[in-house]
């Protein structure tokens, strides 16, 4: 079996690539390998083209009816008919093809790729290169702030740690050690010697042998993964398949019903052939595609400015369904900013911290009262009881042996800010504090500054370092000696607390005391930084330590002392708790999945609420059992995941959606690529998101908070709720006309409207109030109820009872109409025609009392909010008052005038069947299931 890269010794590698530590490689060589390897590039992915929108919005099983029932109109004559209904399909067709090219246009410019520039020792030289151009073999130079751009063994170092949170989630830097070797297969993670693309060095120095570029590297093989076609049919889609299905066997039903009762009946089949038609032209809505098309462009557009954009307009609807949320933890749920957030002294008092990230703001509390420090002149502390005084020269300490930066972007020049677009760590990122340097160090330099420290404070107060230790992965610790302004010098040690402990010298029961500190901070999701001191008042004995500073600390080590320890952590998102928190209360489980340690994920899981937060698991775990046939009920309560990969990503999230579970998956990494791209909705941050994970994902958070997910949850159901108000609402529609026109041809009447009043009343006068019913505003109880069931879909036992009841109801009461005015009262044909088309249109309107409200009458105090619906329906009564009384269009239609007493009887029949509609839906309890 043959070795990883990782795995071989490093001169094997060397010899495998064919190229030299100091020399690297020749011209020659390079065009060779840019022959064989291709560019250093991923393989991107074609975005739909502008046919490909259009033909997809004309997939539609609705729009291939309304398609057939036009051509069989052209067969027959019926011009005016096949113009209205490809109008309809035209009207949906185009709208969303419009929505959706502009949706993509959005997120192309979001979508920005920056290529790198990288330096690489060829033909003996240091040469800067397009990053576009490495190739397997390129010797590397990395520096502080440098993104990584391919794969590669480490072949020296100094200091060097790098940034690998896009890549595994981990929100520490990683000290990097080109002597670790292996002999078991590891994580990307734990991977010391290696170097991987889209990283990015926080401090140090390297020189690294590339070995791997374009598809070849961890993020292309990550992007390999997303290859495969995504099922791009959402909830909804396959819903309204069901309901296209459903049309069709209304149609053939009520046409063999025609059929048969015309044969028996001794009708010519010409007519027989004609009144099919109008039934099936009935039985189909026609304005369902397009307001369907419109509900979800407006969700797409309530979404976007509640800074979610969606790129589908299906994809809209389909958060309204979401049972679990499987989010990345770092940058998505965290700030993916360091920041100390608790301190303790040597005297057994602990502060909090409070704050958000690199912000230098927030307060410093003990007990809950806010400690206050005056930094004019910091003196050494000879009184240890003084708690205000030594945690103060705590925080001294910590700030002036930090590396790090502070960097507030608007007092940037145009040189300071072109070297931060060129910072991987801080790509797309548009906070207005970012760092330069290791985030440990940086969450120390915010500590200071939230206490008035400055690199001006320290210039004013000629504060100079004397001589310094970097931080080194093996010793753990990094020691500074600094001139304070008064002669005395200080120094000052820090790092990892058995480290540090081991430097200093202790008292009885004072390592146990440190030990059982450092045992709290880590148990709580801290990072421990330890930081000893010692002061030296005579300048020769600086000048000793000075000379030589390893060799004096490793003989003075009873000199130093303990000062304090700092508690790190990567802190919560401001917004998350409190959307946890609702998310939750609306059915919703929350998986944090994330490649970072399990204690740390299951503190930052506890502290922002998520249910079963202990209950954790690891992609070891995983990997053992993810073949088991009970699987998905060995996860199923799992909360956390942690240390998990991509691939893991991927199983976690298909295993939930094989049970049934509509998956949301948040990430903003690379390595959340391809969950992002399996999830029936993938979310990714559209700031500190990498370009992978954009394009991978249907919905980009444009202010990367985890609250706007709620709000797209909420839109999410709001929208379907409202799509079930309008198909309601058309359906029964339609099934009115079915049943008036089924209804006299069992009683051999003539046709009680004409086949164009069918399309009026399908195109005109239901269309309006149908958007509108779109735009209603939340049920109260929509985020109270858990997430519906996806299986149970539109066509459910209810659904179909509230249309069928509905529709039978009103379709008699227009038969009724038909036979008073027209058998009673003795009118002719055209104006009984003209009264039950015209009770048709109010009915209707009326029947929106009916359906505006999942439980209970639609006429309260929230009616009169809705200024579209109100103003829809007024229009349709124009229209309609246009079609009876305007000469011309009573040609066109074939209707004639109505007297006020026909008004009168008219009205009359609509208030009681409307009436008797709510009436009876009461009794039979038709309330919906998620009302």
């Amino acid at each position: 079996m043959s070795k990883n890269i990782y795995q071989k010794k490093l001169q094997e590698v060397i010899d495998e690539l064919e190229t030299s530590k100091t020399e690297g490689l020749s011209d020659q060589e390079v065009s060779e390998r840019l022959e064989t390897y291709g560019e250093n590039k991923l393989q991107e992915s074609d975005s739909k083209s502008k046919w490909e929108i259009l033909l997809d919005n004309l997939n539609n099983i609705i729009v291939y009816l309304l398609a057939v029932a036009a051509i069989i109109s052209i067969a027959m004559g019926d011009w005016i008919e096949a113009i209205a209904v490809m109008l309809a399909v035209l009207i949906s067709v185009l709208t969303g093809y419009f929505v959706e090219t502009k949706a993509q246009k959005s997120v192309e410019a979001l979508q920005n790729m920056v290529n790198t520039s990288v330096h690489v020792i060829r033909n003996g030289e240091e040469i800067e290169i397009d990053s576009f151009q490495l190739v397997p073999g390129d010797v590397m130079v990395l520096g502080e702030g440098d993104a990584i751009a391919a794969d590669g063994r480490l072949l020296t170092s100094n200091n060097f740690a790098v940034m690998e949170a896009s890549l595994t989630g981990e929100s520490e830097a990683v000290d990097k050690d080109p002597d670790a070797t292996y002999d078991e297969e590891e994580s990307i993670g734990d991977r010391l010697n290696m170097v991987f693309s889209g990283t990015a060095v926080t401090r140090g120095k390297a020189q690294v042998v590339v070995t791997g570029t374009g598809m070849k590297t961890e993020v292309g093989r990550i992007s390999e993964m997303m290859s495969g076609e995504k099922d791009q049919q959402t909830p909804l889609d396959k819903e309204v398949d069901q309901l296209g299905k459903a049309l069709i066997v209304v149609a053939f039903i009520a046409a063999a019903l025609v059929v048969a009762i015309g044969l028996f009946n001794g009708n010519p089949p010409s007519k027989i052939l004609h009144i099919a038609v109008i039934l099936a032209v009935a039985a189909i809505p026609e304005a369902m595609p397009a307001v369907q098309t419109i509900t979800l462009s407006n969700g797409m557009q309530t979404m976007a400015k509640h800074q979610a954009l969606v790129k589908t307009l299906s994809a809209v609807e389909t958060l309204g369904a979401t049972s679990i949320i499987a989010s990345d933890k770092t940058g998505t749920l965290t700030e993916n900013q360091m920041m100390v957030e608790s301190i303790i002294i040597k005297n057994d008092v602990q502060y909090e911290v409070s704050g958000s990230g690199y912000t230098p703001e927030g307060d410093i509390t003990k007990d809950a009262e806010k400690v206050t420090f005056d930094i004019d002149s910091i003196e050494d502390v000879d009184d240890l009881s003084d708690n205000k005084a030594v945690l103060l020269k705590l925080i001294t300490d910590g700030y002036l042996s930090s590396d790090a930066r502070l960097i507030e972007r608007d007092q940037l020049d145009d040189e300071e800010a072109a070297e931060l677009e060129n910072d991987a760590e801080d790509e797309d990122n548009q906070d207005p504090y970012t760092i330069k340097g290791d985030p440990t160090d940086g969450a120390l330099t915010v500590l200071g500054h939230k206490v008035g420290l400055s690199p001006q404070w320290e210039k004013d107060n000629d504060y100079k370092l004397v001589q310094e230790i970097p931080f080194d992965s093996e010793k753990k610790y990094m020691a500074a000696l600094y001139q304070f302004p008064n002669n005395i010098h200080r120094l000052i040690v820090k790092g990892a607390m058995d480290v540090v402990l081991d430097l200093v010298a202790t008292e009885n029961g004072e390592e146990d005391f440190w030990q059982e500190k450092n045992d709290d901070l880590t148990a709580d999701g801290n990072r421990v930084i330890a930081l000893a001191s010692y002061t030296l008042k005579d300048q020769g004995d600086a000048d000793k330590v000075a000379d030589d500073m390893e060799a004096w600390l490793d003989n003075n080590t009873d000199k130093l002392t303990m000062d304090g320890l700092f508690g790190i952590i990567d802190p919560p998102r401001q917004d998350v708790k409190d959307a946890i928190a609702q998310t939750q209360a609306a059915g919703i489980q929350v998986k944090m999945i994330t490649g970072d340690h399990p204690r740390t994920a299951s503190v930052i899981a506890r502290d922002i609420g998520i249910e079963n937060h202990e209950n954790t698991m690891t992609g070891k775990e995983l990997d053992s059992i993810h073949e088991d046939k009970d699987f998905i009920d060995k996860i199923r309560d799992v909360a956390v995941f942690a240390r998990v990969s991509p691939e893991n990503k991927l199983q976690i999230v298909r295993a939930f959606q094989d049970s049934g579970d509509v998956v949301a998956m948040t990430g903003d990494g690379v390595n959340d690529a391809p969950a992002l791209n399996g999830a029936d909705i993938g979310v990714a941050m559209g700031i500190r998101g990498t370009e992978v994970a954009k394009e991978a994902s249907d919905m980009i958070l444009t202010d990367d908070a985890f609250g706007t997910i709620v709000d797209a949850v909420r839109e999410g159901r709001i929208i379907f709720e409202n799509i079930k108000k309008y198909i309601s609402f058309l359906f029964a529609c339609n099934m009115v006309e079915i049943v008036a026109i089924l209804t006299t041809i069992v009683f051999m009447l003539p046709m009680p409207i004409q086949p164009l009043h069918i399309l009026f009343l399908n195109l005109l006068v239901d269309i309006g109030p149908a958007i509108a019913l779109a735009y209603e505003k939340a049920e109260a109880n929509v985020m109270e109820h858990p997430p519906r069931n996806p299986e149970s879909g539109l066509v459910n036992k209810t659904f179909l009872s509230r249309i069928i009841i509905s529709g039978v109801i009103i379709g008699l009461g227009a038969f009724g109409v038909f036979y008073l005015f027209h058998n009673i009262f003795g009118m002719s044909l055209t104006y009984a025609q003209t009264a039950t088309f015209t009770y048709m249109a109010i009915a209707q309107l009326f029947h929106i009392l009916n359906v505006r409200r999942l439980s209970g009458f639609g006429l309260d105090k929230t009616f009169f909010q809705n200024k579209l619906l109100l103003a829809a329906m007024a229009f349709s009564v124009v229209l309609q008052l246009l079609v009876v009384y305007v000469p011309f269009l009573n040609n066109v239609f074939g209707t004639e005038p109505l007297t006020l007493t026909t008004w009168g009887i008219i009205l009359a029949i609509v208030l009681v069947i409307t009436g008797l509609v709510y009436v009876v839906k009461k009794l039979a309890g038709l309330k919906d299931p998620e009302a």
